[in-house]
């Protein structure tokens, strides 16, 4: 590792243990706290469509809080990130620093708070009757990278044009939070949506098949097969198309800041 490389591994190790603690910090549940939002509104999910619409869906409770807590480590960091750069407008102006850290520290920050999340859920499924065999240990490894792949390569491509457009961090919020996460499986199983729809659901949403791959892995012990393909394309083009953009973009960050 030469030195520009171990200096932005050092700096992104600080800044996502030092966003970590601060978040936390003085608090008396400390972490649980993450949880908190998922779990509440997995609470009220479950209410809506197991009691009141009636879902017709086996162990939805653990079907829901399966997508969910993969959703809110996607949505949190996107929602989060696309002002990376134009909120560290200062910092950036007066030193340098490989930038990129910026962003990836806070989805770092917020893929730890899924894995912590991860025991949470095994003791529903454990519960519940489930039991976890050899394909977690190389699933969840798996869809850990293709998912983070796909937040990191979106999130330096939003958080680089917003620099520029400033109206694209409220654009992201609502399409994040509103359109997109409701043409994603994650409050219902891909199951219920309509046949003729459901591959194109997976080929154009690579959240999709992330999401249903996580119920596979957790509900069905089976590692997620060719369905993943769309989701793995799509985090190889947003990697390409997120590093192209910050490198062309990052030399007018402080004149634009």
């Amino acid at each position: 590792m030469n030195r520009q490389a171990r200096r932005a591994y050092d700096l992104l190790y600080l800044l996502t243990f030092r966003e970590l603690k601060l978040r936390y910090q003085d608090t008396f549940f400390g972490y649980l706290w993450s949880l908190v939002r998922p779990l509440l509104q997995g609470a009220v999910l479950y209410v809506v469509f197991s009691k009141i619409i009636r879902l017709d869906v086996e162990d939805y409770g653990l079907v829901l809080l399966a997508g969910l807590f993969a959703w809110t480590w996607f949505h949190t960091s996107l929602t989060l990130c696309v002002g990376s750069f134009a909120s560290n407008g200062a910092l950036i102006k007066k030193v340098y620093f490989p930038r990129f850290v910026l962003p990836f520290a806070t989805v770092l920050n917020n893929g730890i708070q899924f894995a912590l999340s991860i025991p949470v859920l095994i003791i529903l499924l454990l519960w519940r009757g489930y039991v976890p065999d050899w394909t977690w240990l190389i699933g969840i490894p798996y869809l850990v990278a293709v998912q983070g792949l796909l937040i990191m390569g979106i999130v330096l491509l939003l958080a680089s044009f917003n620099v520029y457009f400033r109206d694209l961090e409220h654009l992201t919020d609502v399409f994040v939070g509103l359109i997109w996460f409701y043409l994603t499986p994650v409050i219902y199983p891909l199951s219920i949506v309509p046949e003729r729809y459901q591959d194109w659901l997976l080929i154009l949403n690579p959240m999709a098949s992330i999401i249903e791959g996580w119920r596979d892995v957790f509900l069905q012990n089976q590692i997620p097969g060719l369905s993943l393909l769309p989701a793995i394309v799509f985090a190889i083009i947003f990697a390409a198309l997120g590093s192209f953009s910050f490198r062309q973009m990052q030399g007018g960050f402080a004149d634009a800041l």
